[in-house]
């Protein structure tokens, strides 16, 4: 067996390269996958994040396991696996990273990601943490017509339910997912959804409301499309007729992007939410927003945070998965080897949205 891999390697922000390196060797406490399908999601590496250049780019991965730690006992060579890529350092969990993309800012998390767990898995295989390492069960995804490929998506569901767990969205729950429209925003509806809840999106454009409705197919009964208008007053008043007896909402996910800074749909989204609301801040906005400070706390609202997903969310998103209350719905528009890197963006780049997603195939 070869002690050398193809991998594509990040020297510097922008500059991936095809190389031949190094297999990873499972140590204790960690998991060697052969890796089967990684998402692209347009990561370019061009993002000036801290690494310790140079590094094996890409994120999180389905695989097989290959090999495994001499103090690992559940997992067994050629088992389907989902392959997390948000780090906690074990002896400090307020410490993380994530692999492969981003090496931390604490002198700790620079130090652990500069080491042992430095390469992502844009590569023919890829060492994990062992808590990272998500057992498939394969007989029960194929039952549900769903391929090792089109498990690619957890990857954007995992971080939609991480923030649907972190408001106990509950079945029968009216949630509000503003915007719903982009890769990863558009998740949320998948994870409300998985989760028995009906959903309020939105959108500036009704065309793209109408064939994202579409796109869910049957389920698309228990979505309410609505157009914002960029008002608060009549956002606000649109946002609750849109929920049943126009009472309100009782949750909100709001996954903004860094574009939408100065937008002022969270506040609208804020004041539709019935009394004892919950909402959830999972997006990328990198300035600060105005609050209706007043509604919040009349309305005993709550507001939280949510980075990514934890653990016991990766590992909820797969059973539910398995089970059929989550339907996976991109369509993988295209399979790519490593040494086509550069087809897999310029493709993802043109296929953004809701509905398609690109794979890399090592």
């Amino acid at each position: 067996m070869s002690v050398f891999m193809d991998a594509l390697v990040l020297h510097g922000p922008g500059d991936i390269r095809h190389e031949r390196v190094s297999k990873p060797k499972a140590s204790a406490g960690s998991v060697v996958v052969r890796v089967v399908a990684a998402p692209s999601e347009v990561l370019d590496g061009s993002l000036h994040f801290p690494h310790a250049y140079p590094l094996v780019f890409g994120t999180c991965c389905v695989g097989r396991v290959d090999e495994v730690g001499p103090d690992v006992a559940a997992l067994q060579p050629g088992q389907l696996v989902f392959c997390d890529h948000i780090v906690y350092l074990r002896e400090a969990p307020e410490n993380r990273i994530v692999l492969g993309y981003h090496g931390g800012h604490s002198k700790e998390e620079l130090k652990f990601s500069s080491g042992h767990y430095k390469d992502g898995c844009f590569a023919e295989f890829a060492r994990f943490p062992t808590e990272n390492v998500h057992l498939i069960n394969e007989q029960r995804i194929g039952q549900r017509g769903v391929t090792p490929t089109q498990l690619g998506e957890i990857s954007s569901v995992m971080s939609a339910v991480g923030a649907a767990n972190a408001i106990q969205v509950r079945p029968g729950d009216t949630v509000l997912v503003m915007p719903g429209t982009g890769f990863f925003s558009s998740s949320a509806i998948v994870a409300a959804l998985g989760l028995g809840a009906n959903v309020v999106v939105t959108s500036r454009s009704k065309e793209t409301l109408d064939a994202l409705v579409e796109h869910f197919g049957e389920d698309g009964k228990c979505i309410t499309p609505l157009v914002l208008t960029g008002n608060v007053t009549e956002d606000t008043t649109a946002l609750r007729s849109a929920t049943p007896d126009a009472q309100g909402a009782d949750a909100y996910i709001d996954f903004s992007s860094p574009g939408m800074v100065g937008d002022n749909h969270l506040e609208a989204g804020l004041r539709a939410l019935k009394r004892f609301g919950r909402c959830c801040l999972a997006g990328m906005v990198p300035g600060n927003v105005p609050l209706p400070y007043l509604i919040i706390r009349a309305n005993s609202i709550s507001l939280i945070g949510s980075f990514a997903q934890s653990r016991q969310d990766v590992e909820f998103t797969i059973r539910l998965v398995e089970a059929g209350n989550l339907k996976l719905r991109k369509h993988v528009v295209g399979t790519f080897g490593l040494q086509d890197i550069d087809k897999a963006l310029k493709l993802a780049k043109e296929a953004p949205g809701w509905g398609k997603m690109v794979v890399i195939t090592p």
